[in-house]
């Protein structure tokens, strides 16, 4: 536990430091994990040397990961999202069923593996990095499923936060209508970091509309975390019916926890100091758990994925691109 908390601690520091928040920590406890755990492969491929840390690994990667998506409730209210009034709604309703439906089509086709589409199409319809930490224990995805899908989405998310802006200045029908493109960011950008960062990139006004709109997004991802386990998306028959993803399936608790942070938050209120305490608190446990996964990831099964997770990223931010544009404008 020492082990994930410290690089969990370090992917925090690093994600101010360098790039001030812009990119996701744990994009940085994710690889961190991954370059600790592949060295120590060289000469010791079953990572016996790590036996001795497997419980703590084990209890960031179940009990931590659940904490700190409980915990990023604290980030949002009702109000909040009913302030970016119907378009906002229908814009974001639109962006994450079209991304998923359309995700899960070409995933499959594809051939990739129902776990690897489920994470690849949450993170990028959702909330990226974020969306496929809170996945991986419904689906039991594999840790160099989750590495590959945390890689693909941050590619292309990273590329937005840089891209948006851009766009502003450019696309004339954008620059006249701050609002419009900050509904169109919030919806489309894959992090919450990421919308803040291209936000305030593009003024004050776009930066507030942005967020709200993201934040409606994180909200959808309890429901659709909730209907992946009930309805057995996400994994294929013989993964669902081996014996240690029946040991890791479990009614989501940690879903209906956030819902109801976000509830005392919208009803009650969180007091600003608690707020951020619980937010700081989210990003470490989350971190730790990230790292945990890294370090089980074997770049030799990332790998052997080929091209195929790439093009299916790069096919959904398109689609967040092309048809989210369009609807914002429409709706």
């Amino acid at each position: 536990l020492a082990v994930a908390g410290s690089l969990g601690f370090a992917a925090e520091l690093a994600a101010k430091r360098l790039t001030d928040g812009a990119i996701s920590p744990l994009l940085y406890a994710t690889a961190f994990g991954i370059v600790i755990g592949n060295v120590l492969r060289i000469n010791d491929p079953e990572l016996k040397s790590l036996s001795s840390t497997a419980v703590g690994m084990k209890f960031a990667k179940q009990r931590l990961l659940r904490a700190g998506i409980i915990l990023y409730g604290a980030k949002i209210t009702f109000a909040k999202i009913l302030g970016i009034g119907l378009p906002g709604l229908l814009t974001d309703l639109y962006v994450v069923a079209s991304t998923l439906t359309f995700g899960f089509a070409l995933g499959r086709a594809l051939g990739l593996s129902e776990a690897l589409v489920t994470l690849i199409s949450t993170g990028s319809a959702i909330c990226g990095c974020s969306a496929v930490a809170a996945t991986q224990p419904i689906i039991n995805a594999e840790a160099h499923e989750v590495a590959a899908a945390v890689g693909v989405v941050v590619l292309c998310g990273t590329s937005a936060m840089f891209s948006y802006p851009l766009m502003f200045k450019l696309l004339p029908a954008l620059a006249a209508d701050p609002r419009l493109m900050g509904i169109y960011t919030g919806a489309t950008v894959h992090e919450l970091a990421g919308v803040v960062a291209a936000g305030n990139a593009m003024g004050a006004e776009v930066a507030s509309t942005a967020v709200v709109t993201k934040l409606l997004r994180v909200f959808l991802l309890e429901p659709w975390i909730i209907a992946l386990y009930y309805l057995g998306i996400g994994q294929s028959k013989a993964r669902a019916g081996s014996s240690s993803a029946k040991a890791g399936k479990g009614v989501p608790w940690f879903a209906f926890g956030f819902i109801g942070v976000a509830t005392v938050n919208s009803v009650w209120g969180i007091a600003p100091a608690l707020q951020r305490a619980f937010t700081t608190l989210s990003a470490c446990f989350l971190g730790s758990a990230m790292a945990a996964l890294g370090l089980d990831t074997d770049l030799v099964k990332v790998k052997s994925l080929g091209w195929k997770p790439i093009v299916l990223a790069l096919a959904l931010w398109a689609n967040l691109l092309g048809m989210g544009l369009l609807v914002s404008r429409v709706l």
